[in-house]
Order: structure tokens, then C-alpha cells, then sequence
């Protein structure tokens, strides 16, 4: 016999387990596609009624027209951009703090992105210094790079360099539109709540991606991703394309993240060096643990130690 409050207690519960964060990410994704569609869109009808327009005896003024028309909206379309969206970024304390930080170098930030996300900071950490999840997480939109070897790891004062190489196995990579099949990838931590990745592009260029992790409790943290590039590009086609691959790798990240919390993550910063994992891959991460550990037992939004500038460790 059909009985209502069991349906409606069905419906409470696939509307509690649906993320806002996950709903976001998936808006963010389809607007920035469809932003990055249009380019080619219009510049197809732009070209096609040009060729039609000249392919006649006579010049046809209406193809004219309308492959001017397509070219003025192209333009515009450019121009204007993206707009900036704010709605995940506005009034968020660790949004605030991350700009009081010293970011540690000198460079334009291109596009950036904040998020409340529902898990544990420390999960965040162990994520972004883990190298195989590269590999494994993100093998979709990283179009199944593989980490060959770490080459070089050096303990500074702050935290933490560690390099190393990545292979594009598929030709259809869509990141070799900005990089070298194989490539030197740098990871550093600047500080408990900063870390970065840099990945050389052509012409000795650089793609920069900061992460500032700041806890709120036990159970939250705020993730603000700050994007920095010298490409050459048209930079709201470079801000598009970087805000589509945060996004998606973010999405991604999702289900891994929750996996970790589910985990005893704080037998992560207690398990004893003898029992660590001798893996080069996460050789950043212990460094990390033997650093900061204390502060993820009672860290929170407020009682955050304030930022300090990041001073780079001599040879």
C-alpha cells in the first residue's frame, strides 16, 4: 500500500545526499563549455559566409553582412568574457585570508575559485601531496597521465620542494595544447595552508595552480584555488579553459575526498616513521606531518596563525 511520509522521507534523503558543492561544479562546467563552444561556432560562420560571398561572380552583400555580423560577436564575445562569479567566493572568511597571504612569486593571478567543501582539511592535504592520485583520481580529465619518477625532493624552512616527471600517454591529450609530451612537474609547500603546483608550458612558459587549504572545524575547510599564468593567450579564453579544468578536477575529487574522511585520517599524522610509506610519492606529504601535524588536532578558522611572508630556503 502506498504510504506518503515513506516517499517523502525517500525524497529528504536523496536531497541531503545531493552536494551543493557537486551541483555547482557541474553549472560551473557547463557554462565555461558552452562559453568555449561559441568561439569556434562563430568563427566556422564567420569564415563560411565569407567563402560565400567571395565564391560568386558577383559579392554577395548579404554574406557580407553576416560574416561581419559573426565576426563583431566573436569579438564581443571575447572581449566581454566570462563574468566573475562570486556566488561561492563572497563573505567566505578563508577567502579573506588567502588574500592577506604573500603569494610567492610574481605573477598575475588569471582566474580563481573558492569552495566550503564538507571534509576534513588534513584530507585535502594528503590529497593534493599524494602523487598517484593523479593518475588514478583524475584519469579522465588528465587524459591518463602517468608519473614516471620523482627526481628531486629538498626540505625547506616552510615546508617543502619535490619535482617530478609526467608522461601524456594518449596523443589526443588535450594538455598538449600547452605542454610537452614529458615534463618536469614541480610540487612545494609554502606553508600549512599553501601549496603549489607548477607545470612548464611552451616557450618557457609557466602554468601556476595555489591551493590554500584553511580549516574551519574538524569536519570543513575552505579550498581556494588561485590560477596564475604567462601564456600569451587571450586571457579570458586562458581564464575559461583553467576554470573548466579546476572545476572538473574538483568534481572529480569529490568522491575521493569523501572516502578519505570516511578513513581514521588521523592516523595519518600519528603513524610512527617506521611505519610510514617509503613511497617517493608521498615523501612531501610526511614532511608536511612532521611539520604541522600539531595544528590539525585544535585548528580552526579562528584560532589560524597569521600569514607570514614566505622566505625561500638558500642552496
Amino acid at each position: 500500500m502506498f504510504q506518503p511520509g515513506k516517499l517523502q522521507n525517500y525524497l529528504t534523503q536523496i536531497s541531503e545526499q545531493r552536494s551543493p558543492v557537486e551541483d555547482t561544479l557541474k553549472r560551473n562546467i557547463f557554462i565555461y563549455g558552452m562559453w568555449l563552444l561559441a568561439i569556434p561556432a562563430l568563427i566556422y560562420g564567420a569564415i563560411e559566409r565569407g567563402f560565400s560571398a567571395f565564391s560568386q561572380s558577383a559579392i554577395n552583400a548579404h554574406d557580407i553582412s553576416y560574416c561581419m555580423i559573426g565576426l563583431i560577436i566573436l569579438m564581443a564575445w571575447v572581449c566581454i568574457g566570462l563574468a566573475e562569479d562570486r556566488s561561492e567566493s563572497e563573505g567566505l572568511p578563508g577567502t579573506q585570508l588567502v588574500q592577506t597571504q604573500t603569494i610567492p612569486f610574481d605573477s598575475t593571478c588569471i582566474a580563481q575559485q573558492s569552495y566550503r567543501l564538507p571534509f576534513p582539511s588534513l584530507c585535502q592535504i594528503y590529497h593534493l601531496l599524494n602523487l598517484k592520485h593523479l593518475e588514478d583520481v583524475h584519469r579522465f580529465s588528465l587524459g591518463n597521465l602517468k608519473v614516471i619518477k620523482v627526481s628531486h625532493f629538498q626540505e625547506t624552512q616552510a615546508g617543502g620542494h619535490l619535482r617530478f616527471k609526467t608522461v601524456l600517454d594518449s596523443p589526443f591529450n588535450v594538455l598538449r595544447l600547452w605542454r610537452d609530451p614529458s615534463v618536469d612537474v614541480d610540487l612545494t609547500i609554502h606553508s600549512p595552508h599553501q601549496i603549489e603546483l607548477k607545470v612548464p608550458a611552451y616557450g618557457q612558459k609557466f602554468i601556476r595552480v595555489l591551493f590554500n587549504v584553511i580549516p574551519v572545524n574538524s569536519e570543513e575547510h575552505y579550498l581556494c584555488i588561485q590560477m596564475f599564468s604567462d601564456l600569451r593567450w587571450p586571457k579570458e579564453l586562458l581564464k575559461a579553459i583553467l576554470l573548466l579544468a579546476a572545476s572538473l578536477t574538483l568534481l572529480e575529487d569529490l568522491p575521493y575526498l569523501q572516502h578519505l574522511a570516511k578513513r581514521n585520517y588521523k592516523q595519518m599524522v600519528k603513524q610512527p616513521q617506521r611505519r610510514r610509506n617509503p613511497s617517493q610519492a608521498m615523501q612531501l606529504f610526511h614532511r608536511y606531518v612532521d611539520l604541522y601535524a600539531d595544528q590539525h588536532s585544535t585548528a580552526h578558522l579562528g584560532s589560524l596563525p597569521q600569514p607570514q611572508r614566505y622566505r625561500p630556503a638558500l642552496p
